[in-house]
Order: structure tokens, then sequence, then C-alpha cells
């Protein structure tokens, strides 16, 4: 039975859309975003979004979605909840997003709300953004109450693997007040199978960007070890899977052409920033961005040191993660830009991504019959429904920097 709550979430992207769908199963939800073309996506019932299908978005009534115009039905919500991109500019944290939508949602905002933010943000960003403000219209803690709630949805993850099914992920909440904690609890509660309560809004934050740090660093641990193996002949993704054969003290991470997405690349630059301004070091945490940054030059070096500019080569993947149709700050993108720009004659396919624009230029993403036209093939991101039997038969040569081919031989395929 769907209970008598009003939430009103804006942003509706990979973080905003995933949570109204949950939500929307037991309270009555309003959404939001400022760019139209989703808004009519939405109330057509199509998704934009790889892991929303739209059999799920029939289920929804079609006027919960709203355009920023809209901001006034805010009035009407209990919970208003945030999930907004914050990305960097010029290495430093940017909260522009999050800083406007306050802006304008202000005067809409009533007694006993409450505000949920979503976003990864630097410790104390929260404070910063919300609290001066709400205390000059309201009493925070008393009759208006401010929370936070990092995501932790992973994309591109099989929906029949429960531990991963975002409901089952354990949820992070906090509250400014012990009050505010309370009011974040009666939601989230209800809607996720497991919840953790953080002693303040700080702590939150932190172990949203310790845990994509952990991440960071060992990633970058393992992309740096590929190139040493490399050099040594050794296959790393061997090396990975024989040391992940010891039941205790080593967990595997996978190497690839470099990290991607928004998360991975930006939260440690949030810390690291954050770490300066303190007068702190953060060496740890910067020697893994620069690993990350690295080893997609040292990728890009490796491919074009055994390519001929009238090579004709194929690009599999372009978004920064199996099976997801994102693209932010995906190496595989960068290494697409890179052959271009160097002149190769280069194509892609990626069933995620029709089309792609660089230097005003529309890429579209092929369909192949035939692996075998072309001189080359790289393989970047390492989606399910690639045939991968295919194209090791078919294909000429194999740059493979997702270790898809690891236990092969074979002289046609170069490990990356």
């Amino acid at each position: 039975m769907r209970k008598k709550i009003n939430i009103g979430i804006i942003g509706l992207g990979y973080v905003g859309l995933p949570l109204l769908l949950l939500i929307n199963k037991k309270f009555n939800v309003f959404g939001f975003d400022k760019d139209k073309s989703k808004v009519s996506s939405l109330k057509k019932k199509i998704s934009y979004i790889s892991d929303v299908k739209n059999d799920e978005l029939k289920r929804l009534n079609s006027d919960i979605f709203n355009h920023s115009s809209e901001y006034h039905k805010l009035s009407l919500c209990d919970y208003v909840i945030i999930c907004l991109p914050t990305p960097l500019k010029k290495n430093t944290p940017d909260m522009s997003y999050i800083e406007e939508c306050f802006s304008e949602i202000y005067k809409y905002l009533k007694k006993n709300q409450t505000i949920i933010l979503e976003s990864s943000v630097y410790t104390g960003a929260t404070r910063d953004i919300f609290e001066k403000k709400i205390n000059k219209k309201f009493k925070l803690g008393k009759n208006f109450f401010l929370c936070y709630s990092p995501e932790r949805i992973d994309p591109g993850q099989d929906k029949l693997i429960k531990k991963t099914e975002y409901v089952n992920i354990t949820k992070l909440i906090s509250g400014h007040s012990k009050k505010c904690l309370a009011k974040i609890r009666i939601l989230y509660k209800s809607v996720f199978k497991k919840t953790y309560e953080c002693s303040s809004i700080e702590v939150a934050e932190t172990a949203k960007l310790l845990e994509n740090i952990y991440r960071s660093v060992n990633i970058g641990l393992v992309n740096e070890m590929k190139i040493i193996t490399h050099k040594l002949n050794l296959n790393i993704h061997q090396v990975i899977d024989a040391a992940g054969s010891k039941p205790f003290g080593f967990r595997k991470f996978s190497p690839g052409p470099g990290v991607g997405g928004h998360c991975i690349p930006i939260d440690p630059v949030f810390m690291s920033w954050l770490a300066k301004k303190n007068g702190n070091e953060s060496k740890f945490i910067n020697l893994s961005v620069q690993a990350n940054k690295r080893i997609t030059d040292w990728t890009i070096k490796n491919i074009t040191l055994r390519l001929k500019k009238k090579n004709k080569i194929l690009l599999l993947g372009l978004t920064y993660k199996k099976d997801v149709n994102d693209m932010r700050e995906s190496p595989s993108l960068k290494i697409f830009k890179s052959l271009i720009l160097k002149k190769y004659d280069v194509q892609y396919n990626d069933p995620y991504i029709k089309n792609v624009k660089i230097k005003n230029k529309v890429y579209s993403s092929i369909s192949v019959n035939n692996y075998n036209q072309f001189d080359c093939i790289l393989l970047l991101t390492d989606h399910s429904n690639f045939k991968y039997n295919k194209i090791l038969k078919e294909g000429k040569l194999i740059f493979d920097t997702r270790g898809k081919y690891k236990s092969s031989n074979s002289p046609k395929v170069i490990h990356l």
C-alpha cells in the first residue's frame, strides 16, 4: 500500500532515475530535471539509461516527471532529494549545479521538509551549501531537516545478482542532528533492505570518498603492475588469477585502459583538494590518479607503435565500463579521440552508443558482419554482447585491454 508521503527528486540521471523507481514503489514521487529531452522521453516511457528498461517506466504515472520550471510542486513534498552532478573544474570540486538548484528551489521550501543530498561531495560540502541559508528561513533540526546519503549504484550489473541489486546495497544515511537522522531513517528504512547510520554528515561524505579512493588506488596498482609485467612478457590477468587463489589478504582488481565514470576519476581529487586546502599532503592518492591517467597514455603508445596510418582499425566499446551507455571520463573515448587526431582510419562498434561527436564531426557505431575486413581490432570495453569467439576467429590483429583473451596464446592477440 502506497504511503501518503510525497517525495521530490531533482536530477533524473544515473542516480536520480533508479532512485525514483525504487521509492515510487511505496511513496508518491515527483521527478524534476532541467533537460527537456529527458523529461519528454520519460513521459513517453522511453529510457535513456541502460540499467532502466522501458517496461519499468510503463508502470509509472507520466505526470510525476516535471521540468525545473515546475519546481513550485516541491511545496507539496515532505522530502526533497537532490541527485545532481559534481564535476571537477581545474582540479577543484564544482558544486555549482547543487548551489544553483538550491537557490532556485529555496522559495518553495516550507517548514518540516527534509532535504537529502545524494551527490558525491567533498567533506563538509553539505553544511557549506545548505546550513547558513536554511537557518535564515527556518530552524535547522527543529522545523527543517538536512541529511546526506551518498549513492551506491553499480551500473551495468546483472539484476539477477541479488547482492548488487540497488535495493540490497546497504544505504549510508546521516543527518545534521538526531532529529534529522530520524527523518531520513523513516524514509530509507522503508525503501532499502539495509541502512547504516553514520555519526555525522561528514562521516558519510568521507566514507563515500574513501570507497572510491580505495578502488582508484587498487586499480592504479594493478595498472602499474600491468606495465611492469608487460616488459617481463607476462600476462597480468594470469598473474592476478594466480594471486587470487589465496583465500585471504588479497582482493582481485582488474586492469584496463584507464578509469572512467563519475566517481573513480573524480572522488580522489576531491579528497586531494581538501587535504591541500587544510595543509595536508595526499601523496598516495595523487599517485593512484597519476597511475590511472598514465595507463591510458601507455595503451595509446603501445597501440600506435604497431599500427600504420593506412591500417583500417575497429575500436570495440566507447563506454567507461561494460554494459552501460555512460561515456563520462571514458578511457575508451579518449583513445578513440587520440587515434582520430593522429589521422588513423578508425571506426567503432558499441551497442550502447549510437553516435559520438568529436571535433565537430559525428561518428556512428557500425555493424560488423566480418571482422577480417579490419587490419586490427582494439578491444577497449568488454560488453557482454560482443561475439568474442567470432572476433578471435576472424580478427587479424587484436589488442586486448580487458583480458577477455587472457588464456589465448595466439600470436594475433596482443595483451595490453
